[in-house]
């Protein structure tokens, strides 16, 4: 069994960042017509939300728990909102370089094969806005952003564990 860990470090300035937004959504809301406040306010959601996913990633760092683990049949991928555990049989391969990301997608055979986990009302929320935003779906995204791996070196590992 391997165990990949988070980087404390990169999900501390990451959540820093996510306060950028916010004092521009703030200052968009006191100085500027409707429009901009508008676009301000989903500017702020979306880091909104990206900040409590690091939250997240940062109460798993501190109890102990790997970003990834990766053992004789199953991957498990903690670095999402929701912890999504894959069996290898159910992996088709995996991608890198899409939209401008760093962040490897976990390509599946069926979607279907995956049993359904009941969730939190929030996370349930997060999860219907991105299924209907995105044609990947984010439970399948490895966060490189805050591992403490560099990608080449996970993705070989990945390879060649799908290979066997």
């Amino acid at each position: 069994m391997i165990k990949i860990n988070f980087s404390k470090g990169k999900i501390i300035i990451s959540m820093l960042l996510c306060f950028l937004p916010a004092v521009i959504g703030l200052y968009a809301w006191l100085y500027y017509d409707l429009i901009f406040k508008l676009a301000s306010t989903i500017w702020v959601l979306v880091a909104a939300t990206v900040f409590y996913l690091r939250l997240q990633q940062l109460n798993r760092y501190r109890r102990g728990e790997a970003a990834l683990t990766i053992d004789e049949h199953t991957l498990l991928n903690s670095s999402v909102l929701k912890p999504q555990q894959i069996p290898w049989t159910d992996i088709d391969y995996f991608v890198t370089g899409l939209y401008r990301t760093n962040s490897i997608f976990i390509k599946l055979n069926d979607l279907s094969s995956l049993k359904k986990e009941k969730t939190s009302r929030l996370i349930h929320l997060l999860s219907f806005i991105d299924r209907n935003l995105s044609t990947k779906p984010a439970s399948f995204w490895i966060d490189m952003d805050v591992i403490d791996i560099k990608e080449k070196e996970l993705l070989s590992m990945l390879l060649q564990r799908l290979k066997k």
